[in-house]
Parts: structure tokens; sequence; C-alpha cells
């Protein structure tokens, strides 16, 4: 009779053992991946508020221009208006004054409706002005703005909104726990180039939090 030759049992059981250390290395591999992956996403998520209200800034700007270009004798007196005929030179009523915190109290409601009745130069303003500030409330985080200037000097717009993610580590101990950080104040003296797009005046009392966005414009 032929004679069975057994295979060890050795040799199955560390064919065995070497898939298993194969996998396991496999699974902390793919748990290094995704933990990146999560990683990332917070990354992106941290920066996604200020990008996504950077974006909205333009949109606001524009919306702005084209209204001050609509009713352009409410806007202040230009270079050309002395030329020209029953022009009469009164003060900007593009205008947005307060701070930051008071701007988030002001009642928005629309007491008289232009676009469906007649009114003055400066009712127009006045109408136009609310309805913006309403797309800036709906558009930035409890945004607010600042109008100043005219026709002749130009207008200058500070639009404000609050990023919780503006925050840096309070300590270098403990790198976990971070606090709001407040924007630079605007300074003639020392803000200069592109820090001027971004600092916040001071007639605004920006609060820790809040970031600013400037822009000139000429209508």
């Amino acid at each position: 009779m032929r004679r069975l030759q057994l295979i060890p049992r050795r040799r199955s059981a560390l064919a065995r053992g070497v898939t298993l250390v194969e996998m396991m290395v496999a699974i902390l591999v793919l748990a290094i991946g995704l933990l990146g992956v999560a990683g990332l996403q917070a990354a992106t998520s941290k920066y996604k508020i200020n990008t996504w209200a950077r974006a909205a800034t333009a949109t606001l700007l524009s919306d702005l221009s084209e209204r001050i270009r609509v009713n352009p004798l409410a806007a202040g007196p230009g270079f050309t208006d002395p030329l020209l005929e029953n022009q009469p030179s009164t003060e900007s009523k593009f205008v947005i004054s307060g701070t930051w915190a008071s701007q988030q109290e002001d009642d928005l409601a629309i007491t008289q409706d232009c676009s469906s009745a007649t009114c003055t130069d400066a009712e127009r303003a006045q109408y136009d002005l609310k309805k913006w500030r309403q797309n800036v409330r709906a558009t930035l985080p409890q945004g607010a703005a600042l109008i100043d200037g005219d026709k002749a000097e130009g207008i200058s717009l500070t639009l404000m909104w609050f990023d919780k993610e503006q925050a840096k580590a309070e300590a270098e101990t403990d790198p976990l726990k971070r606090t709001l950080e407040k924007a630079p104040v605007c300074s003639s003296n020392t803000t200069v180039g592109m820090a001027q797009q971004s600092c916040c005046p001071s007639e605004a009392a920006a609060p820790a939090g809040v970031k600013c966005a400037r822009f000139r414009f000429v209508p």
C-alpha cells in the first residue's frame, strides 16, 4: 500500500499568521489615511466661511454701485455737476455710520416702497440703502457696513462680518485652547498696501472675531 504523506500543520499556521499581520498593517494604513482626510475636511471647513464671505462682498459691492448710479443726484455733487442745470449740491444720502454692535440692532423694515411708489431722490436713496443692508445681513454672518464719501471724492465702503474661525492659540502650552482674534484697526500711519483692504475702521469698534473688507469706487 502507498503511504500517505501528511503536510505539516506548522506551515499552514505560519501562512495564516502572515496573512493576519498583513491585514492588520493594511487596516492601520487605512486608518491613518482616513484621519488625514478628516483633518483635510476640518481645515477646509475652517476657511469655508471666510472664502464664502469674500465672494459675497463682490456681489454686494456691485449691487451698491449700481443703486448709486441709478440715483446719482442723491450721491452728492460730482465733478461735472456745476456744469449742468438744476443739479443741487447736497451731501450724499448714501451714508451708513454706527458701530458694528449698534448696527446689529438696527431696524431695516421698509416704510416706503419706492419700487412701486413715486419717491424723491432722497427717499429712493433711503429705500435702496435699507434693501441693500437687508442683503448684507442675509449674505454675510451678522453682516454690517460703513459707507461715506460722495461722487466727487469717491465712495468708501467697509463690509463687516463675524467669522468664528478667526481664532488663534491662547498659549503655546495649550495650543488646543483658542480665542477669537481681533482684526487690525485702520491707521493712516501704519496701514499700507494690502493691509488697508482688510483692516477695520476705528469708528466701527469691531470686536474680536469680526473681519472687514474695504473698497473704494467712483460712481
